[in-house]
């Protein structure tokens, strides 16, 4: 009984270290392989010719060595994948696989590293899936390589990696044998980002001039005094440095650090038909989160004043706080899984939003269709008749659907079509770039002491 125990263990072990979660598939010059095999067998058997019995005999080695020599070629091996949290839709994605061999004396050869990264919603920018693949020619025994794949990121969206594929084809190329590991990870594929015109930057401040005034009183009560400037046409009174004015012989006025820094909200208007949404329509929508994400990149860069970003749906959403990169994250992350909605209305949204953002704040309105922005106003329960008409002075609106963001923003692949764009020819900076920037000179202004 002992002897037979011991036997089924041994048999047991044998085939767990062949086949340790492994598959084996036969590749098409195998099975080229086994039909001129078993042609050679059945004319042997058939015409009782031995020596085309000796060649199906000699021919059926390679078969057996290949199932057994591709089974030692995958143990004590590990595999392991190092991936960003976050990469910008348009930028390069780049990840790298480390393959370990813990044999002391044979060496790794001819190792594929097959990866799959899905979206984990597909309806959001209908994002397909990427299988990255690198190729180990030989590891020694003891030792460790590393390789890096790159290549271009998939659509805005959270996706996942689940498996990694060892594959081997070796020593013959006859059968080809995988093992498939755990390797769970997710990625974050922010919106695609480009760069705003002078159009929109004249279109901005001409907005916040609109209510310049009634914020230089409120910045001048609620901030620390900065400086002295020249008197602008605008300008309250109540701020003239009388002293300096007569030294100087000109009017000179009190400046406090957020006097042109207005708060920002953006309101998204993610609407699409429940049925039939034409190919134009989706991209009118990812035209205005791509936007829309370049505006909060733009504006978290630099402290000073709050962002605001809120989109219609079922049930209206908001995101606010100072400009920061921690801010700019959880904004381009949701913009990044935002989903398009046949309900909700930019009246609904409005009564979301916080008074102060209603009363102070330069509103941002993108819209994938074309709507009345006063009839949405003054159906608010927020917003009276008159509050809803003096709000008009302090909003951008913009409409997706015909093409209208193109004046106000331009990425490296475009050609500018107008004089008020930027030219060409000035260097680009990634944005993971200005992300890293951003989040140095955040750490710098913390050792430095700086109140920002």
């Amino acid at each position: 009984m002992e002897s037979r125990g011991f036997l089924k263990r041994s048999a047991r072990w044998v085939l767990v270290s062949l086949w340790p979660t492994q598959r084996l598939l036969w590749t098409r010059e195998g099975l080229l392989y086994i039909a001129v095999w078993f042609g050679l067998l059945a004319t042997g058997l058939n015409q009782q010719i031995n020596l085309i019995l000796l060649v199906a005999g000699l021919a059926a080695g390679p078969l057996v060595a290949s199932i057994f020599a591709s089974a030692a070629m995958l143990r004590k091996l590990r595999v392991t994948r190092r991936v960003p949290s976050y990469v910008f839709s348009g930028e390069p994605l780049t990840l790298h696989y480390t393959l370990e061999n813990s044999r002391r004396w044979m060496a790794a050869l001819a190792l594929a590293i097959e990866d799959d990264l899905t979206p984990l919603d597909r309806i959001v920018s209908g994002a397909s899936s990427v299988t990255p693949r690198v190729f180990f020619a030989r590891v020694p025994g003891m030792t460790r390589a590393r390789l890096r794949w790159q290549g271009p990121s998939p659509k805005r969206g959270k996706y996942r990696f689940r498996m990694l594929d060892l594959v081997t084809r070796s020593p013959f190329g006859l059968i080809e044998r995988r093992v498939t590991t755990l390797e769970p990870a997710q990625l974050t594929v922010y919106p695609r980002v480009g760069q705003l015109t002078r159009r929109w930057q004249f279109l901005q401040r001409q907005a916040s001039e609109t209510n310049r005034g009634l914020r230089h009183d409120r910045s001048a009560q609620q901030q620390e005094y900065h400086g002295l400037r020249d008197y602008r046409p605008g300008d309250s009174p109540r701020w003239i440095h009388w002293r300096t004015s007569a030294r100087l012989g000109q009017p000179m006025v009190k400046e406090f650090e957020q006097q042109n820094e207005q708060d920002l909200a953006i309101l998204l208007d993610p609407w699409l038909p429940r049925t039939k949404v034409m190919p134009e329509q989706r991209e009118a929508l990812e035209k205005m989160i791509q936007f829309a994400a370049t505006i909060c990149l733009e504006t978290c860069r630099h402290q000073g004043r709050r962002l605001l970003l809120g989109w219609t749906g079922a049930t209206p959403g908001v995101r606010q706080g100072p400009a920061s990169v921690k801010l700019l994250h959880e904004l381009l992350e949701q913009l990044a899984v935002m989903r398009p909605s046949s309900e909700g209305s930019l009246s609904a949204l409005f009564d979301a939003l916080p008074p102060a953002t209603l009363r102070e704040a330069v509103l941002v309105v993108v819209s994938t269709r074309p709507v009345n922005l006063l009839e949405e106003a003054e159906r608010s329960e927020r917003l009276s008749g008159a509050s809803a008409r003096g709000l008009m002075g302090r909003v951008v609106l913009l409409d997706a659907s015909n093409d209208e963001l193109a004046e106000f923003i331009q990425f490296p692949d475009e050609q500018p079509t107008s004089p008020a764009r930027p030219g060409a020819s000035s260097p680009r900076v990634s944005p993971a770039q200005m992300l890293q920037e951003s989040e140095q000179d955040e750490v710098e202004a913390l050792r430095e002491g700086s109140p920002q």
